[in-house]
Parts: structure tokens; sequence; C-alpha cells
């Protein structure tokens, strides 16, 4: 890979997308709005990788260049699997000079001084990892609110399974920055995303867990606000299993990369305690849809926990 020396604090807003064309165009529509106060907007770039090539979603993002006041670069990525697009984004954003990596996913809605807010929190703790807050879909119903599946992250938390940084709970890529030389530091020992979770997701935790161990300083920028707009299918009993039973795969892949074997054990007799507590807990919650539908997902998060364990395989959450 042919990599350019960053040139001044060249700045790369990176968003993969899979066939979300609706989800992508609100996220330009709002970049229209970024502020770059203070900032050489001809040092910040928004690149978008296409992981499933669409000449819709290239003129979305041609159309939309000519309304924004940053560049816009768009790419594909023809490799299905999230880690494969953004490899493929960060490998762009360090071959044409960032400085910072920024990570957005499609279906968010940042607030217009996001980037600024995690610029400055790194100015200011010369940190290699800024992980930015998030909030809850204002369209969201008001069952999943009080269901206690989605919830805004607020306070650190530590990972079980990793036991040692105290990673932010909204540490995710959905609003994040990173610095240059943890990004080489991790690509040196191999893909920045392991593929490993390509289709269970779970890559970005993985990342983080990595670069924490390879001395990466974190800090927390929770005036960086995104607003998560999910698909409403989520919302959705479907949605909620296929859901459940992904992040319970996921569980077991960092299991796999963090954990030792008796955690896993642990991890897999407490899946099968959380699932027999909540099928019997189930038919009491008929007349709470909050209550039936936070059952639900954990019993089939618990599934995924021991599907995975027993099988080692898990599901193509982002092939569909």
């Amino acid at each position: 890979m042919s990599v350019n020396p960053p040139v001044d604090n060249r700045v790369a807003i990176c968003v993969c997308t899979y066939g979300r064309g609706k989800a992508l165009s609100r996220l330009l529509a709002s970049m229209e709005d970024i502020d770059l106060t203070g900032y050489n907007p001809d040092a910040v770039e928004l690149i978008v990788v296409d992981n499933r090539p669409d000449p819709a979603t290239r003129e979305l993002c041609m159309k939309a260049s000519g309304r924004l006041p940053l560049r816009l670069h768009y790419t594909e990525e023809t490799q299905p699997g999230i880690t494969y697009a953004r490899n493929r984004a960060v490998a762009v954003a360090l071959e044409r000079g960032a400085r910072f990596v920024a990570f957005i996913d499609d279906d968010d809605q940042p607030r217009p001084d996001w980037l600024i807010r995690l610029l400055e929190c790194q100015a200011a703790s010369g940190a290699d990892l800024v992980f930015g807050s998030w909030i809850l879909d204002d369209q969201m119903p008001q069952w999943a609110r009080k269901s206690g599946i989605f919830r805004a992250p607020d306070k650190p938390k530590r990972k079980k399974g990793t036991g040692r940084y105290g990673l932010p709970e909204c540490a995710s890529t959905c609003n994040i920055l990173a610095g240059r030389e943890i990004l080489e530091r991790v690509a040196a020992d191999g893909p920045v995303f392991s593929h490993a979770f390509r289709f269970s997701g779970g890559e970005d935790k993985d990342f983080f867990i990595r670069a924490c161990d390879l001395g990466a300083q974190v800090a927390s920028a929770t005036a960086s606000i995104v607003q998560r707009n999910h698909d409403p299918e989520r919302y959705t009993a479907r949605g909620l299993l296929r859901r459940g039973f992904k992040n319970g795969c996921s569980r077991v892949n960092m299991a796999n990369s963090h954990g030792d074997r008796g955690y896993r054990l642990r991890m897999l007799g407490s899946a099968l305690g959380k699932f027999s507590i909540s099928l019997f807990l189930l038919p009491f919650s008929i007349f709470s849809k909050s209550f039936f539908m936070h059952h639900l997902y954990r019993m089939a998060k618990s599934c995924g926990v021991m599907y995975s364990s027993l099988t080692g395989r898990t599901i193509n959450y982002y092939s569909s």
C-alpha cells in the first residue's frame, strides 16, 4: 500500500455503506451544515466506501459533493463484509495523507459541531482514540426506549473478557476519531479491523482492544454527538431476534479473540441461565411490549452465544 505522509492536520471522515441509499442521503444532507470553524475546509475530506457497488449510490455521492463544504471521495469495496469496507476506508484515508481518521455510520445524523468537538478533545488530551457520544433515534417507539435494549451511553464501562481499559460504553465506530500513528501500529500486525468479525460485527471493539494493547491513550468527547437513525425493521420482533442472535455470536467472537477458556465457559453457562429465565418470564410479560421484547431479545442473544460457542459459526448479518 502506497501511503503518503500526513499533511498538516488533514482529517478524513469515513463512511461505509451497503445498499442504504435513503440513510446515506440523510447523512450527506446533514454534512452540508458541518461546522469547520477554525479549520481549513480543504484539509477535511469525506470518504464514502460502497460495499455493495451501485451506480445509484455513486450518483448520489457525486450530486451531494457539489453542495458540501468539504471534498467528497467515493470508492468501492467489492469484497462483502463490514471489515473489508472499514479497512478499505482506512487504507484510502492514509493513502491520501490523513493525520486523523473519523468514522461515522451511514445511518447517523451528526450535530454540526461533532467533528470539531472530537478534534478539540484530541488536541487537549493528545489521545490516540477519541470517542464521541450518541443519542437515540427521535423516531424510536416508546416501548423500545423503555426496553433497555437500546441505550444511549453516558458513562465508562469495563469490558468483560478484556478487563483492562474501561472503554466508554459508546465505544463504536459510529462516532470516533483515530490518530494516524495508532492506525499504522495496529495495521503492522494485521488488518486494522479483523476479518474474524466481518459478518458478525464487533470489529470496532476488537480494534479498540488491540490498540489499547499497544498503548493507545483514549479520551471521551461527550460534547460530540450524533443521532442514531435505525431502520424501522430493527424495532420489529424479527429485527430484534436477528440482532440479538448476531450480538450473541459477536460476544463469542470477542471472547475467542481476547478471553480465556474459563471466561468462555462462564459466558456459555450465563447464556443458558439467561435464556431459561427469560423463557420463564416471557408469558408473564405479554401485557407490556417493552418487557416482552426485552426478554425476546435476551433469549435471541443467549441463543447466539450458545450456537456460536458450540459450533464455532456465526451468521452473515452484514451480507443482506
